[in-house]
């Protein structure tokens, strides 16, 4: 699973300057959890918008914004048949922009994090799907990371990978006109970019924890290449 996100706003920012006309004001964010807000790039009729979306997918034909499964990452082997997330992947798809993701690895009874980032850029563009959920006095839009199965080169880490594309990979991915064939199969385990791993303070397992110390390297850095 990918089970916590970082952005540091420049580099998203930069990245968003490359489809949007107006810019939102992004922040430095800490140790994002799920149910926290994060910023989404996903497509409309009028072109490509930012939006804060909550990182805990809502489907719209829920009866409340509560839900009883965990809904911040959703399966590549299901996505496409799942009664929650069949309709996002469908007619909703989005890119979430992060600085890096934090996996976590047994040690015995201790969970020891991870910080994975980018060995090419600042940016890892992570795919996923969205929802607007309204009811009487509130609208939720919410968005859920697509996992897949973990590439043979991360398995040692982790038995799942969110599912990252290359910059040039978005605008298709983000398209409802795409051929739904083809979308799955980007789907597949893979590494359009290089990745750095290193062990972290486990203060980040706190997700109430935001300063920036949380992420604090506490092992050697290690590098995983990308796919040839």
């Amino acid at each position: 699973m990918c089970g916590r996100l970082n952005v540091i706003d420049a580099p998203v920012l930069a990245f968003l300057t490359q489809f949007l006309s107006e810019m939102p004001v992004i922040e430095t964010s800490w140790n994002i959890a799920p149910t926290d807000d994060l910023w989404v790039l996903h497509d409309t009729p009028e072109g490509a918008q930012a939006a804060r979306m909550r990182w805990w997918l809502v489907p719209s034909w829920s009866k409340g914004p509560q839900q009883k499964f965990s809904m911040f990452n959703a399966r590549s082997e299901s996505v496409a048949s799942s009664p929650a997330y069949k309709d996002p992947f469908k007619r909703r798809r989005c890119v979430i922009p992060v600085s890096g993701y934090f996996e976590w690895r047994r040690e015995g009874a201790l969970r020891q994090p991870m910080y994975f980032t980018s060995d090419e850029s600042e940016v890892l563009l992570l795919a996923g799907i969205w929802d607007c959920w309204q009811g009487d006095h509130e609208t939720i839009f919410s968005c859920s990371v697509i996992t897949t199965h973990a590439h043979p080169l991360t398995q040692t880490f982790h038995h799942r990978l969110p599912m990252m594309l290359r910059p040039d990979e978005v605008q298709y991915w983000m398209d409802t006109g795409s051929p739904i064939e083809r979308v799955q199969e980007m789907m597949a385990p893979r590494l359009p970019s290089g990745l750095r791993v290193v062990d972290v303070e486990p203060t980040i397992n706190n997700a109430r924890e935001k300063s920036p110390g949380a992420q604090k390297p506490t092992g050697p850095m290690q590098f995983i290449p990308r796919d040839a």
